[in-house]
């Protein structure tokens, strides 16, 4: 258990593999109300497939945000793994409650993710990705680090070694064969899905990401967001972030991960 913010905390299992069956199922069952109150939609076969596949045993670290009352308030997860020989981490299906989303507790919990994994080996560059169809998700990661550092964007094509990473991870994740790899797009990433992965269409409020999405993302499309960090961009990126976030008064805004798939 460890402070992540404003009074809330994280309980974070680095060995999911090695939990109990009355865990899992406490978990599992957490996670389907967790996911319909983050998505406003019943993802419940979702999760119960996901669970029957083996989820506890492939996820890296999993973890839940508790609020100041102790309750689960939202949840994140991550696979370290190894992308075209580069060393990544997949950042999984994450949410929080709306009703704790102004405090910017999925920033708060994926910096806490890449700050413990990306010093672990400092030097050593750590392509961090997420899939997602969400507006919001990808203009907060463009916040966040830089438009310019995030992939894709309308900046520059996508780099060979990120062309590389995505296709392996596509492949990893099952949807190798819908991976677009010039736009980092994924066809029918969102085939398990019976209903619509949202209860109402997503939005950022930049007209630009809105459109993109719109006209480009289908309803059961997504976004592979890419982008390449090491410590000492991290830790740029960070103190950057925290000096305007602060003087604004909203330190942890940014790296937008909530209602991310």
């Amino acid at each position: 258990m460890s402070e992540l913010i404003d009074g809330y905390r994280v309980a974070r299992w680095d060995a999911p593999w090695a939990l109990e069956p009355e865990c899992r199922e406490r978990l599992h069952a957490l996670l389907r109300v967790l996911a319909a109150r983050a998505f406003v939609a019943d993802h419940s076969d979702y999760w119960d497939a996901r669970v029957a596949g083996g989820f506890f045993d492939r996820i890296s670290t999993l973890a839940l945000i508790l609020g100041p009352d102790g309750s689960p308030v939202g949840w994140g997860g991550y696979h370290r793994h190894r992308f075209a020989g580069r060393r990544a981490l997949y950042l999984d299906a994450a949410g929080v409650d709306p009703d704790h989303r102004r405090f910017g507790l999925s920033a708060a919990l994926t910096l806490h993710f890449m700050v413990r994994e990306i010093l672990s080996r400092p030097w050593a560059a750590t392509y961090v990705l997420l899939r997602t169809r969400h507006p919001a998700v990808y203009a907060g990661w463009r916040k966040g680090l830089g438009a310019g550092r995030v992939h894709p964007n309308e900046h520059r094509a996508v780099p060979a070694q990120v062309r590389h990473v995505a296709k392996e991870a596509a492949r990893w994740l099952g949807d190798g064969p819908g991976l677009e790899p010039g736009e980092l797009l994924v066809r029918d990433a969102y085939r398990m899905f019976e209903g619509r992965v949202y209860g109402c269409e997503p939005t950022c409020g930049d007209e630009r990401i809105d459109a993109y999405f719109a006209d480009r993302v289908g309803d059961k499309d997504a976004v592979m967001v890419v982008a390449r960090l090491n410590a000492p961009l991290l830790a740029a990126v960070i103190a950057a972030r925290r000096l305007r976030e602060l003087r604004r008064g909203h330190p942890w805004a940014g790296f937008r991960t909530g209602r991310r798939r």
